[in-house]
């Protein structure tokens, strides 16, 4: 494919042969400084953590005789996840955890949160990202891009500027990773997963100073994500809820075009993405999670079923819903389709790329090895709506799974955040 037919928004593409897509991507990936160049800002909130990187095939402490009877819990659970081939959330309420986690276990520390996996994802290629932030802790800093943005007083700042306070930081969040071909508990991985462990409750960041200047930034701002509140304790989720609500309302209110809510695994709580929804009818207008999220909340309704992401759409006053997957994304949308394949198209590259790396980096390359199987045979839909959809760059054995869902988020808003043609 030339590279002047690149699919974008000001000269869209053809859909490519099957046989084709590796050229596009490539395509995609030497526009992607120019494309970031043009995007608007993003307003990113309310979730932000340190995540405690841990290989299960090297969590043996788990396993051992003199390991607490917390620690055998979770590790007779993440075995049966990884054997199964099942990712998804834990909640434990073992507030000690974190101490005992970390002197037993082989770990690094990386960002965690949808919002600001979001704005480390963007902020090096450019895009200016205001990211609420509560915890200005010397280990939560530590962990997010320089370039970000962050509100002080009535004014925004890099967050390379901004001094940590003296706050205690929050517990981290462990993260659990088995790859293929990897042995626990004496039996083969076959599906690269990753499990996230949160030993407390952690409330969203509820930032003052983000709270009065995203309304102005709102005005010019291309695109705001919202994450999934999953890890918002009942007792303080109506709040959080409230508080989520009014500042989007604003933001809408100031002009911005596009509010973007990823959700999560809801786990025991499969009542909260309803009631997230149902406060936010009328504000957010574009929903995105992962098939497996998608069958919680459709009980499992086919994959091809796009009537019923439609209806879900419809539901909720929606202008698009998303969902990926390891090898495809889909998205049922109002808006235009040659700007929606290019943001499906854009999330699977960063996220395939991230994969083939285990981390974040520049350039951003679509991985050598990576292969595109056929698409599902996804329902047409007529009456204003259209299904757009992509393989994605699959590969089989990924260095790492860790925030390639919010990787992808991240790459569909860099489009979705673009100046109007």
């Amino acid at each position: 494919m030339p590279a002047a037919t690149i699919p974008g928004i000001d000269e869209p593409a053809p859909a490519p042969a099957t046989e084709d897509w590796a050229t596009a991507y490539a395509a995609l990936a030497d526009e992607l400084p120019a494309m970031a160049a043009r995007a608007r800002p993003v307003i990113a909130g309310f979730s932000a953590f340190v995540d405690a990187l841990v290989r299960l095939e090297r969590a043996d402490a788990l396993f051992a005789a003199e390991a607490s009877a917390e620690a055998r819990h979770l590790g007779h659970e993440l075995a049966r996840r990884a054997k199964a081939g099942i990712g998804g959330e834990i909640a434990l309420d073992w507030p000690a955890g974190d101490d005992a986690l970390g002197a037993t276990l082989p770990h690094c520390d990386r960002v965690g949160g949808t919002s600001a996996q979001i704005a480390n994802v963007l902020a090096p290629l450019g895009v200016d990202v205001l990211l609420a932030l509560a915890d200005r802790s010397a280990a939560q800093l530590g962990v997010l891009d320089q370039g970000v943005l962050l509100a002080e007083d009535e004014s925004l700042a890099r967050l390379g500027a901004v001094a940590p306070g003296s706050g205690q930081a929050k517990p981290r969040h462990w993260i659990f990773e088995s790859a293929v071909g990897a042995s626990i508990d004496g039996e083969a991985v076959r599906r690269s997963t990753r499990v996230i462990v949160r030993l407390v409750d952690d409330a969203p960041e509820c930032d003052e100073a983000f709270a009065r200047v995203s309304s102005e930034l709102a005005t010019r701002a291309g695109a705001a994500v919202l994450s999934s509140l999953v890890s918002t304790p009942d007792s303080q989720i109506d709040q959080a809820i409230a508080m989520v609500a009014r500042l989007a309302g604003q933001w809408r209110a100031a002009g911005l075009p596009l509010i973007h809510q990823e959700l999560a695994d809801y786990g025991s709580r499969p009542a909260l993405p309803e009631k997230l929804l149902s406060a936010l009818k009328g504000t957010v207008t574009s929903v995105g999670m992962s098939l497996s999220e998608w069958r919680a909340i459709s009980n499992d309704a086919a994959v091809t079923d796009t009537d019923a992401v439609r209806r879900f759409a419809e539901r909720w006053s929606l202008d698009r819903v998303t969902v990926h997957a390891d090898e495809w994304a889909m998205t049922v949308t109002r808006n235009d389709p040659a700007q929606e394949k290019a943001a499906l198209m854009t999330g699977c590259l960063l996220a395939a790329a991230r994969a083939g790396l285990g981390r974040h980096a520049l350039p951003v390359l679509c991985p050598t090895g990576a292969s595109f199987g056929p698409l599902p045979a996804f329902e047409f839909l007529d009456g204003g709506w259209s299904v757009v959809a992509c393989p994605s760059p699959y590969l089989p054995s990924p260095q790492s799974t860790i925030g390639l869902g919010d990787t992808f988020a991240a790459g569909c808003l860099l489009v979705l955040s673009q100046p109007a043609p």
